[in-house]
């Protein structure tokens, strides 16, 4: 269980308290919280702690408020909303949804792995949500089972968590290599400098439904040269040759050979 000096916090002169970490990545740290004025469950993300001290703690925070308003502004039943931002004791805070339910990876590794068309259909909600992302100029960076809820009133897919100080780097040529999620992070998300575009999204996607419909995290990016990917069709023969191939063209290692769009792959 991760702990924090935040832990109790009360911010925005009592109308949020910091209840429990949720999750602690490379960049960020994301909160469970109470909204005491409407007596509602929220979720709030600032930096993580070994950003506080940061000589270019002002860059930061205009970087975290400038994805935050980004994000704002992708209005979509399939994307997590933003409700709020605020700077408080020079710490930049981000208020989110709480969505209620259990994420992909949660499924998978407890009831095992889904039906096609279940996993199709979660896949596709995700594939929209993507698209909103992607029309405001953001990129997601971090598409996984883990950043997909499946809201437990409405049954929709939800993705979440946006890795949103995933740039955020003091020094742009430092490498994001402690960063990736293995499995799911494309080749170029291991190089320092090297072109992203919808095309690194898509690969996510497309090793999350791999995982779904497996039960199996996929070879990372970076060893299949030497470690090949298990061939869905022999983990899964019941799978439409549709799928297969989609899954495939999403997965192609360099990035030139995916898809540029994922209204294409969808498709």
């Amino acid at each position: 269980m991760f702990m924090s000096s935040l832990i109790g916090k009360r911010l925005q002169g009592g109308k949020y308290k910091l209840e429990k970490v949720l999750g602690r990545g490379g960049f960020g740290l994301t909160f469970r919280a109470h909204q005491t004025y409407l007596d509602q469950v929220v979720v709030v993300k600032t930096l993580h702690e070994s950003f506080w001290s940061a000589p270019n703690l002002n860059d930061l925070q205009r970087q975290f408020q400038d994805e935050a308003r980004r994000l704002a502004l992708c209005s979509h039943p399939n994307v997590v909303r933003v409700s709020d931002f605020f700077i408080e004791d020079n710490l930049p805070y981000m208020v989110m949804d709480y969505i209620p339910g259990r994420s992909l990876a949660d499924i998978v590794s407890t009831d095992g792995r889904l039906s096609e068309t279940v996993a199709v259909s979660y896949v596709q909600q995700i594939g929209k949500a993507l698209q909103a992302v992607h029309s405001k100029g953001l990129l997601h960076r971090d598409v996984k089972p883990q950043n997909i809820m499946i809201h437990e009133l409405t049954g929709e897919a939800v993705l979440i968590d946006f890795g949103i100080a995933r740039e955020l780097t003091q020094n742009p040529a430092q490498t994001h290599t402690s960063i990736v999620s293995e499995g799911y992070a494309p080749i170029e998300q291991y190089m320092p400098k090297a072109q992203r575009s919808a095309a690194t999204d898509i690969y996510g996607l497309s090793a999350t439904l791999y995982t779904l419909l497996t039960g199996e995290t996929p070879v990372a990016a970076v060893l299949r040269d030497r470690t090949p990917l298990p061939p869905l069709q022999q983990l899964r023969p019941d799978i439409t040759e549709s799928v297969v191939s989609a899954v495939a063209y999403g997965m192609q290692v360099e990035l030139k050979d995916r898809p540029q769009a994922v209204a294409r792959w969808i498709e």
